[in-house]
């Protein structure tokens, strides 16, 4: 999701992803086919109807601002933007709060104080990440995901070098974009890599077109991950591979652990300026997030 989101450092260090990716179009052999996976860490979102995701895992960023990337979402850490629907999945929500023209849109309780703090920002959203609580390191990252509707959503479930948390900047920390999706292309999700050495803006990536759109059902998106490579997966099919081969040694960032992050922003410089001004209220559904290792091969770091 190229740093266009305001963690742990400054906004200056962010760029805005080009939809110039280096795509792979066409999936090839089962990536699951001769492997042994053994599950090691799971979220599988069964709490009752409304309950928060787990603080032992997730934390909530808070904050508008457009995260370096005009984004025109406001993160909360209210139920109402990202909570269990009691029926075995997370859904994130964003919620309308003011209109193309900058006036507000209904009544909810704060949202004078967030638009006065962030003007831009046309909706409240979430965006959760396992820094600090829960790590990973090689294996297999999964989740089974169901798109939002409407122009101008942009979801992601992407990961971030945990030396970023040291101090070191983006993108010499490393960023594994699992999965992102833009509304205005419904039938098509994206996944990159981004480093030192990847072309800037745009990174190594790859895309997976689905025929009817991906809001219809749930899809798994996963990255197969190893020393010097990685594999992208869409239900169970490869999308794209790169190793160090493609970056070259410096560039090859990711063979250390990594933090989830899962967001839905609205607007953007990926998603388009453009947001559908009808459009009052757009759901991501996550059913679960599963983590394993290959063949012996991975690992979860709680701290």
């Amino acid at each position: 999701m190229v740093i266009r989101k305001r963690i742990l450092a400054p906004a200056s260090l962010f760029v805005a992803l080009s939809i110039a990716l280096t795509f792979m179009v066409n999936p090839v052999a089962d990536a699951a086919s001769k492997k042994t996976l053994k599950l090691l860490w799971s979220d599988e979102f069964n709490g009752k109807k409304g309950s928060l995701p787990s603080a032992k895992t997730w934390s909530r960023e808070i904050g508008g601002g457009g995260w370096g990337n005009s984004e025109r979402q406001y993160y909360t850490d209210k139920a109402a933007n990202a909570s269990m629907d009691g029926a075995g999945r997370l859904v994130l929500t964003a919620n309308r709060i003011s209109n193309e023209y900058t006036e507000q849109v209904g009544e909810v309780p704060g949202t004078e104080d967030i638009l006065n703090r962030c003007s831009e920002c046309q909706f409240t959203s979430a965006r959760m990440k396992t820094a600090r609580n829960v790590g990973f390191m090689y294996g297999r990252l999964e989740a089974r995901i169901k798109m939002p509707v409407g122009i101008g959503v942009w979801p992601a479930f992407w990961m971030l070098g945990g030396d970023l948390l040291d101090g070191v900047p983006w993108p010499e920390c490393g960023e594994i974009d699992i999965m992102e999706f833009r509304g205005d292309i419904p039938d098509q999700s994206t996944s990159a890599i981004h480093g030192p050495t990847t072309p800037q803006g745009s990174g190594l990536g790859a895309r997976f077109l689905s025929g009817p759109p991906l809001s219809d059902g749930y899809h798994t998106y996963a990255i197969d991950w190893k020393k010097n490579s990685l594999t992208f997966i869409v239900d169970g099919r490869v999308t794209g591979s790169y190793s160090s081969a493609d970056t070259g040694a410096r560039g090859w960032v990711y063979n250390q652990e990594f933090f989830l992050i899962l967001n839905l922003a609205m607007g953007g410089t990926y998603a388009g300026e453009y947001i559908d001004p009808a459009l009052n209220q757009a759901q991501l559904h996550v059913d679960y997030i599963r983590y394993y290792s290959v063949n012996g091969v991975g690992k979860v770091i709680k701290h």
